[in-house]
């Protein structure tokens, strides 16, 4: 099948979770992604796992299955001269670099952005890092924690009597990878018209700043400064977790005076559409309270699957199962790209460290075998 990206090739040089991620939508459109590392990075790829048991043995699978797919994997020691020879022989054949090595790194190897633009003027160039290429944190480390607390992602995280609450999961580290993925695209898109290639600045940090929505403007135009309402939507909106008899249901009847009508309807409380203090969405945003304990008395005295029952993941194929080479049959992540024509699809799992040496060496750069062995020997691949 054709897909969106198969005219595409990545040259990935990242590590953990933003830039892979950023690289796995990527080659879920098609995109040749050639996942390059270390041969230490990529035992150190295979080191952790998730625990399982398979055929009475206890065995690891290797973590983040799902955002190394439809990859392909090379080793290459980039502190050594032929290393950084042979990347950039791979640059004349790519259309874009991807990294999230601290600020600096890939200067200090000579495969800059600068450098790598004299070896391929088209060459899109992207980078995430916790806080940018320039400003007063940039030579900074960072991680995912420190984003949502600088931003003030973390203030508005959890419930008003407890401390400040992080995401569950690496939130910054998945909005900068998405963010950056869409960028890599228009930036694809302008060297499609122009012929300019350009680089990406892509920091954990902003990608957080912008999704708390509205909620920094509700400080710089009016002053109001949020913090933590729980599990209650901070705008006044019905939107909330509740609990019932038996545990806890999650309700979204948005904010507009309409649905809140027919919510209305719902909880048998039609008075509350002709009540001046709820009949408009700005008047509820200053009852978020009182909603709430209205939306709870009515939940609490119901089972919770009388609301709720939801196939939905099921059905958008959001779990898939593939095969792998070592680790047999794996149920993963699916693809979110659902497009009419040209699909995300999960073609192959995670590739092993180095397993398309020979293809990308031999084949893409035209080396011999020979040469392949003696770098083998000498630590360069």
């Amino acid at each position: 099948m054709e897909q969106a990206l198969s005219d595409v090739t990545v040259l990935d040089l990242g590590q953990v979770i933003a830039m892979p991620f950023c690289t796995m939508l990527l080659a879920d459109l098609g995109a040749r992604v050639i996942k390059v590392e270390s041969r230490e990075r990529g035992r150190e790829r295979l080191s952790l796992g998730i625990k399982r048991v398979r055929d009475g043995r206890e065995e690891r699978v290797a973590p983040a299955q799902y955002r190394e797919r439809n990859k392909q994997a090379i080793t290459l020691e980039l502190k050594t001269p032929q290393g950084v020879a042979l990347f950039k022989e791979l640059v004349k054949h790519a259309d874009v670099v991807t990294e999230n090595f601290s600020v600096g790194t890939m200067n200090r190897l000579g495969l800059g952005y600068e450098e790598l633009k004299r070896v391929n003027p088209r060459i899109v160039y992207a980078s995430v890092t916790a806080f940018g290429q320039h400003g007063p944190y940039a030579m900074q480390r960072g991680y995912d924690i420190l984003a949502q607390a600088i931003s003030g992602y973390l203030s508005i995280t959890g419930f008003p009597e407890n401390p400040p609450t992080k995401s569950g999961q690496s939130i910054s580290d998945y909005y900068a990878g998405m963010l950056c993925a869409f960028s890599i695209v228009s930036a694809l898109h302008y060297r499609h018209r122009t012929g300019v290639g350009q680089r990406i600045d892509m920091a954990l940090l902003d990608s957080l700043v912008v999704a708390l929505d509205n909620l920094g403007e509700r400080y710089t135009v009016g002053g109001e400064i949020l913090t933590r309402s729980g599990n209650i939507a901070v705008t006044g909106s019905s939107t909330g977790v509740y609990t019932t008899s038996d545990g806890h249901v999650a309700v979204s009847a948005g904010a507009s005076d309409a649905v809140w009508r027919r919510f209305c309807e719902i909880l048998g409380r039609d008075d509350l559409t002709r009540d001046p203090g709820f009949a408009t969405a700005a008047a509820r945003r200053d009852r978020r309270d009182e909603i709430g304990a209205i939306i709870q008395a009515w939940t609490a005295k119901r089972p919770k699957a009388e609301m709720v029952a939801d196939p939905q993941v099921q059905a958008r194929e959001m779990f898939v199962e593939r095969e792998h080479p070592v680790y047999g049959r794996l149920k993963l992540t699916g693809s979110p790209l659902k497009m009419s024509e040209t699909p995300g699809r999960v073609r192959t799992l995670a590739p092993m460290p180095g397993e398309h040496n020979e293809e990308i060496f031999c084949g893409l750069l035209g080396h011999s075998q020979d040469d392949l062995a003696r770098w083998r020997a000498e630590g360069v691949v």
